[in-house]
């Protein structure tokens, strides 16, 4: 499970957009896992993980943003008014 909404914060406050993006460095055969945006803060977080990457706080390698998708199985069931987020 992900959160519901994006994972920056504008000022004191939380994004309220629902996630668009799941955000990964990889590096040689390691993928790490960073964190979730929306599309309107992807370019904000593109440039504060090349920032912190140059500080050495994030492991090197290629910043990757990959579309979340909405999945539904036998064992975990959606409710309609999931989707409409999504």
């Amino acid at each position: 499970m992900l959160p519901d909404k994006c994972s920056i914060r504008e000022g004191s406050r939380d994004c309220v957009n629902p996630p668009e993006f799941l955000i990964t460095v990889v590096t040689g055969n390691d993928e790490f896992m960073l964190g979730i945006t929306c599309q309107k803060h992807k370019t904000v977080v593109l440039s504060k993980i090349e920032n912190l990457q140059t500080q050495g706080n994030i492991p090197n390698g290629s910043i990757k943003f990959e579309n979340l998708k909405s999945v539904q199985t036998d064992c975990v069931r959606g409710d309609p008014d999931d989707f409409i987020q999504l």
